[in-house]
């Protein structure tokens, strides 16, 4: 039997380190106009051989023009030559190395230094909902599996914070093991802020609850016990079956009150914030449907010309030489990250388009079922570079302006074999709720019965939920006498 005690031992693993150019191309193609031309403002003011590239005429900015169009009509950046690209890329061999030595000798891992870097950003910036939830995600299973669907759930919440799809749907929609996207949700209910990652207002309540050991309170019970007559006001009836003095019920409403309804409110930054549209489709004088891209909020930007003189004189030395070199370095990295973002968004929208065309033909009960998967293939690149360029990414479109992450949606049977999008339903859920007779309200298994009346194969369980996202009421809370 071995001897108990402290034992040292080394172990060799493989795994993908995310270097500073990479984390900053991945938060450029994230961010939405307004955030990047802060990040671009603050690249130029510790970057002196940046600058902006004055647009060529006025007329220029009175409409969007497609990316590829301006990248060729406006002043070519500044051009290096060979020695110059050797130059740069023995820099940033020689960056990198530097960088991970200097995390070796620190004697830290590569966790403990993200963990710095995030604290030292977190002092000049607020972090972002999925910043904030990915930082606890790392600590929260040591499963592979977990972790995967954990960030899958992270990336599928809306801008509540609340998880619209089926679990069973967004397993099969990633791939996923179902056991591992159930496991995952419990462990995100758990995280702060309380209630995220709820499926409805019950279960965000439920989890504020818990979280503050009130689980088994009169509060809860209301929740589990009496959801409808409490929503119903019917307070009598709820103190009747959870055995309460009213005055109970009342506190517990007290308490309830005091919940949040928006588990994401706080890292809202702006509810009325003016939104700029990445793109617009439009129909062309040929009679087709065109993506038009408007680079008019991201700048331009080039190297400074003088600098590369300044390079080929004799006067500067080894210092000064590896301070320019380095900053063009930076400063090329970063307008490649611009127009790589530029080109993956314009690639995303034509996608949306060929996918979508018959929303922008006949409005949203014709949105069609697109999964982040799917496009991802086609565009050939990871799920996740695809969920950040849809992000807080908006398009205007003739049925109004519609942020990109709206149109990827789950999607429902018809009769005839095909498939309709989770707005198309909720559309023909309202149609049918707008044509009812108020005096007799429908049923949700009325209004299921309409609905495959129409074609649409679903389960009544799903129209309750289908309903509720409309703000609808149950039928005996719609009636109104007349």
């Amino acid at each position: 039997m071995a001897n108990p005690g402290i034992n040292q031992s080394q172990k060799q693993f493989q795994g993908l380190v995310l270097t500073p150019q990479l984390r900053q191309s991945l938060r450029i193609l994230q961010v939405p106009a307004a955030e990047l031309l802060r990040e671009i403002s603050e690249e130029m003011a510790a970057n002196p051989l940046l600058e902006e590239v004055e647009p060529v005429d006025s007329e220029s900015l009175d409409a969007p023009v497609p990316f590829e169009q301006a990248e060729e009509e406006g002043p070519r950046e500044l051009s290096l030559g060979d020695d110059d690209f050797d130059a740069l890329k023995r820099m940033k061999e020689d960056w990198d190395e530097s960088y991970y030595e200097e995390i070796r000798s620190q004697g830290y891992t590569q966790e403990d230094e993200e963990r710095r870097r995030h604290m030292m950003e977190s002092a000049t910036g607020e972090a972002s909902l999925s910043e904030h939830l990915a930082d606890q995600a790392r600590t929260a299973s040591d499963d592979p599996a977990v972790q995967e669907a954990l960030k899958l759930l992270i990336a599928s919440l809306d801008e509540r914070g609340f998880v619209e799809e089926d679990l069973s749907t967004l397993a099969l929609r990633s791939g996923q093991p179902y056991e591992a996207v159930t496991t995952a949700h419990t462990l995100l209910m758990a995280f702060d802020p309380p209630g995220i990652g709820a499926r409805d207002l019950r279960e965000c309540f439920l989890a504020q609850l818990r979280q503050r050991s009130r689980g088994l309170s009169t509060a809860a019970r209301l929740i589990t016990d009496c959801w409808e007559p409490m929503m119903g006001r019917r307070l009598d009836e709820c103190a009747r079956v959870l055995d309460v003095e009213l005055d109970g019920i009342r506190e517990a409403l007290a308490e309830l009150a005091r919940l949040e309804t928006v588990p994401a409110r706080r890292f809202s930054r702006d509810d009325n914030r003016v939104v700029t549209p990445d793109a617009s489709v439009e129909l062309g004088d040929d009679g087709k449907w065109k993506v038009i891209m408007d680079d008019r909020h991201v700048p331009k930007l080039r190297l400074v010309p003088a600098y590369k003189d300044m390079l080929a004189g004799q006067a500067l030395g080894d210092k000064e030489r590896a301070y320019i070199l380095e900053r063009m370095r930076q400063g090329k990295f970063l307008i490649g990250a611009i127009e790589e973002r530029q080109r993956t968004i314009e690639k995303l929208a034509h996608i949306i388009l060929e996918r979508q065309v018959d929303f922008f033909e006949h409005g949203p009960a014709k949105l069609r079922p697109l999964t982040m998967t799917d496009v991802a293939k086609e565009m050939g690149v990871h799920e996740t570079t695809v969920g950040r360029a849809a992000a807080s990414k908006w398009m205007l479109t003739p049925h109004g302006l519609r942020e990109f992450r709206w149109f990827f949606t789950s999607g429902v049977a018809t009769s005839d074999g095909g498939t309709v999008a989770q707005e198309g339903v909720q559309e023909l859920i309202a149609d049918i709720l707008a044509r009812e007779n108020p005096a007799e309200p429908l049923a949700d298994e009325a209004i299921t019965a309409e609905l495959r009346k129409r074609g649409v194969q679903i389960a009544r369980r799903t129209v309750a939920k289908y309903r509720e996202a409309l703000g609808q009421p149950s039928a005996h809370m719609r009636r109104k006498r007349l």
